[in-house]
């Protein structure tokens, strides 16, 4: 491989923009198969009851009636949950939320399906619901499964009590994060269709291919061998593709099986809004001792967190946000319990950022309070805290390299004029500044460490062309580019050669979940791990095809030169000749995060194999007279290890703090008694342009030495520190402490007149 990078660092235009753009691009709901039908979900219209029966007469009679499948039609095992087997495929017994799936009711029509279904009987005896982390923790009785405690995490390191007592004062605050809805532009769906052989071939808006093989076979009682999962182009996913997507295929895969005929679903926008998982609400207690120079000693943090339903990925937002509960700073003695309670609402699962932007806005909060309470500067008290090489984060792991916090800090403050703000100048307007800093654990972390392994396939053709498959998946944050560079550096040639095929499971390895921030690291190193067999050969046939040694060979920019003399070829020739001589011409490449020591009692030692770093501050207006807070600007600083394509991260970036934005300001989730009453983008509001202000991003490149070419994770990052940042800045604007997000003018308004 050249010394000289070619492609990484280049802002190559996106690989999939241009037919996305002019329409060629075929989602799922254009896709069509022949003597396809339609399924719409039956689910329960309560939070909480036994399931007594459930009838469909009222709907047989009609002519565009097919089936109706329940729990008693599975043949395999009734059971979907991703990490705790506690959520039954379809409810046969018990119903805990409003959209719990009893049934799947199969028409000749989309709109007929839908239609039908409503028709459908579903007869509960109520029981009395759960809807609060406080109601659930403090309930002796009816819980929702054999207790309310979904999962729970913890990190205990030195001794708190000691750093109390050393400490000259002791700071306590609580916090509270709410719901939010993905609202990705294109709903839940799929096609499932039966094989020849007895197997199932789904296709469908999905982030986790590998995690619906496993539910089908599970459901099906078939084996993976005959389940073929392949991702269509995919309108957006945020976390909210990951487990959800095994229901809804299974379901499919369970209706195409017995009536032999291809099954599509595609959730409404409205059943899309009631059915599927949303990000944690969090609350927070945080009690910090300090010095009065601002150094922390010891701290004692309680993470509670409603489940829903369903477990999901709780205990995976529940072990991120235990290990990042104090941030990036260093804190000899720490106790931290994070504890998911279930609850009658719609499950909480996978949200980008798996519980870090929650645990953020709880240390980056209690860091702005301290600072207050001790009249240091929000930045200086962060700075005396902040980790560096050498230092070991809140789970005693030691930091070596690649630890770029510092400088986010020092180039995103230094970019606002931190030291020069302006003033509360306008009598009606309020000016507010405010810094939030982040630590972001790339991959699965010691918790997920077992499955966090992922591989490509690389076919060169005799035409020199190179196919590439990978484990991961592009759901619009650029993958199919940044695997494209990887590719076309790790081999020495153009980007123009690479094409890369859609994922699917008979193509590669189970690569684990596309989450995490992962697809860079993990598929970067295995295209190395690929090339590195490759290249071998290409570089053998080249010295017998040019008659010179093998380590006088070179590729580069698609020639293949020979040191000797400088005497050259093209790569098609190259190509040509490996396949009359016939060689291999592809290979398979993995990589696996390295063995990490963790004790997971008391939640010590290498929680992460590397941490992405970042700051965010964020310049606000509010306006007294309304209550209303408008983002004017935000100075967002990542440090990524190495910038594959600065183009593609600039996006993630944008696109995550408009994501944060939203989050803390215009995204209120609301619920009646387990009802969603925001289920449409009426009153669910997503932030506009108008609302976002001017984003400038900064990039810090501090190179991982296990991250291909250097690079880190940045789609998660990206939406991290923004709401702490944003909160932060309104505290300074109005003098209140905004301890709660959404930030809503009517409570801004209260708090000033307060």
């Amino acid at each position: 491989m050249s010394s000289q990078s070619h492609n990484i660092g280049t802002r190559l235009k996106r690989v999939d923009a241009r037919d996305k753009i002019i329409g060629v691009t075929r989602f799922l709901t254009d896709l069509e198969v022949e003597n396809m039908l339609h399924a719409a979900p039956i689910y329960s219209p309560v939070a909480n009851g036994r399931l007594l029966s459930i009838d469909g007469s009222p709907a047989e009679g009609d002519p565009d009636f097919v089936a109706l499948f329940t729990a008693q039609d599975i043949p395999g095992e009734n059971q979907v949950g991703v990490i705790i087997e506690d959520q039954p495929l379809l409810a046969d017994e018990v119903v805990r939320y409003i959209g719990d799936s009893v049934g799947l009711l199969v028409a000749k029509t989309p709109e007929s399906a839908q239609r039908l279904a409503r028709l459908v009987v579903v007869n509960i005896e109520t029981m009395e619901a759960i809807f609060s982390i406080d109601d659930s923790r403090d309930a002796s009785s009816g819980f929702l499964h054999e207790t309310n405690l979904a999962c729970q995490h913890q990190v205990k390191r030195g001794n708190p009590e000691a750093g109390f007592k050393a400490s000259d004062q002791i700071i306590e605050a609580s916090f509270e994060t709410p719901f939010q809805e993905h609202y990705y532009l294109e709903p839940q769906g799929c096609i499932a269709q039966s094989t020849p052989t007895g197997g199932i071939y789904i296709i469908g808006s999905i982030q986790c291919p590998f995690y619906v093989q496993k539910a089908v076979s599970k459901a099906l009682a078939i084996p993976f061998a005959k389940i073929k999962v392949e991702q269509a182009p995919i309108g957006g996913a945020f976390g909210g593709k990951e487990d959800v997507p095994s229901e809804i295929c299974a379901r499919a895969a369970l209706a195409a099986q017995i009536l032999q005929k291809p099954v599509k679903i595609i959730y409404g926008r409205t059943d899309d809004a009631q059915l599927t998982s949303k990000r944690h609400p969090f609350q927070m207690h945080y009690k910090v001792g300090v010095t009065n120079e601002g150094k922390l000693l010891a701290a004692d943090i309680k993470l509670e967190e409603n489940a829903g339903a369903y477990a999901t990925l709780s205990s995976v937002v529940s072990y991120r946000s235990a290990m990042q509960a104090m941030g990036p700073y260093v804190i000899p003695d720490i106790s931290v319990e994070s504890k998911s309670y279930y609850t009658n609402l719609p499950p909480t699962g996978a949200f980008r950022g798996f519980g870090s932007p929650q645990a953020a806005f709880g240390h980056e909060r209690i860091m702005d309070i301290i600072a207050s309470k001790l009249k240091l500067d929000p930045v200086e008290l962060r700075l005396r805290n902040i980790l560096k090489p050498d230092t070991k984060t809140l789970t005693g792991q030691l930091l070596i390299s690649s630890v770029g916090a510092e400088e986010t800090l020092r180039s995103a403050t230094q970019a606002a004029n931190w030291s020069s703000q302006d003033a509360n100048s306008d009598s009606r307007w309020k000016t507010g500044y405010g810094v939030s800093l982040i630590h972001y654990g790339n991959c699965l972390g010691a918790a997920g460490w077992f499955m966090d392994g992922s591989g490509v396939k690389i076919k060169i053709h005799r035409d020199a062309s190179i196919s590439v498959a990978f484990g991961l998946v592009e759901m619009g944050q650029g993958a199919l580019t940044v695997v494209t560079q990887m590719t076309a550096e790790a081999l020495g040639v153009e980007p123009s050669r690479i094409m890369v095929m859609p994922t699917d499971t008979d193509q590669v390895p189970d690569s684990g979940p596309a989450v995490a921030s992962r697809n860079v690291i993990m598929t970067g190193n295995a295209i190395r791990d690929a090339a590195r067999k490759l290249l071998p050969i290409l570089k053998e046939a080249a010295a017998e095809l040019m008659q010179c040694d093998l380590n006088e060979i070179k590729l580069e920019k698609g020639l293949v030169y020979s040191t000797r003399n400088n005497e050259s070829i093209s790569f098609e020739e190259l190509t040509n000749y490996l396949y009359l001589s016939n060689r291999p011409m592809d290979a398979l490449g993995w990589w696996h995060v390295p063995a990490l020591k963790y004790d997971a009692v008391t939640g010590t030692g290498e929680a992460y194999f590397t941490y992405s770093y970042a700051t965010h501050v964020a310049k606000v207006k509010v306006d007294t007279l309304t209550g209303l807070v408008k983002v004017e600007k935000i100075w967002a600083s990542h440090d990524v290890g190495r910038a594959i394509n600065p183009a593609g991260l600039e996006a993630q970036i944008e696109g995550g703090t408009a994501q944060g934005i939203g989050w803390a300001l215009t995204e209120h989730f609301k619920t009646d008694l387990g009802k969603v009453l925001s289920d449409n983008l009426t009153t669910y509001l997503l932030p506009t342009a108008l609302d976002v202000g001017d984003i400038e991003s900064i990039f810090i490149e501090d190179p991982e030495p296990e991250g291909p070419w250097g690079a880190k994770g940045v789609g998660e990052p990206a939406i991290i520190p923004t709401a702490g940042a944003i909160a932060n800045a309104v505290s300074n604007a109005i003098g209140r402490p905004i301890n709660s997000i959404p930030i809503l003018p009517e409570d801004v308004l209260e708090m000033m007149n307060g």
